[in-house]
């Protein structure tokens, strides 16, 4: 057994923790890890029509909330991402917040500067970058007025 699978059986129970933590204390503990912004991404399975949660490292621009799409430097995305790919609108919880947000992958010019960002909070993204020969995409999740989308949640024939 290499180091990646144990690596990715360590990040699950750190996942499953983080999520536990959340929900334990109403979002009064795991948001802050160490130096990181960890946030839970709640979305819809693509294949399952499922709500998953995941909990991501983050970093604010703006209004927005970035993660990254890094999988540990696996050589394909994770489901996560794929879902938004599919569905992209989904909730999060950061601390106490829950926000609906609508995802999006950051187009060249903004993945330039918001991976900047994320290296600067965790320069292990560079190794992710280098084990990998994806490019990482890079998710802006953006905060929705929900008054302004009456319909959030609720399927449509296109999602």
């Amino acid at each position: 057994m290499g180091i990646r699978p144990v690596l990715l059986s360590l990040m699950r129970v750190a996942d499953l923790g983080t999520q536990l933590a959340y929900r334990v204390s109403g979002g009064r503990l795991g948001e802050r890890q160490l130096r990181y912004s960890v946030l839970l991404l709640h979305s819809l399975g693509r294949k399952t029509n499922k709500m998953r949660t995941h909990a991501l490292l983050y970093v604010r621009n703006g209004d927005d909330f970035v993660v990254c799409a890094s999988n540990f430097g696996a050589p394909n995305n994770p489901a996560w991402y794929w879902n938004l790919q599919a569905h992209s609108r989904a909730r999060i919880q950061a601390g106490r917040r829950r926000i609906e947000v609508v995802a999006r992958t950051a187009d060249p010019d903004e993945r330039r500067h918001l991976w900047e960002m994320l290296l600067s909070v965790r320069p292990q993204y560079a190794d992710y970058q280098a084990a990998t020969s994806r490019k990482i995409p890079v998710v802006i999740l953006t905060p929705i007025d929900t008054d302004s989308h009456p319909d959030f949640g609720k399927r449509t024939d296109g999602e």
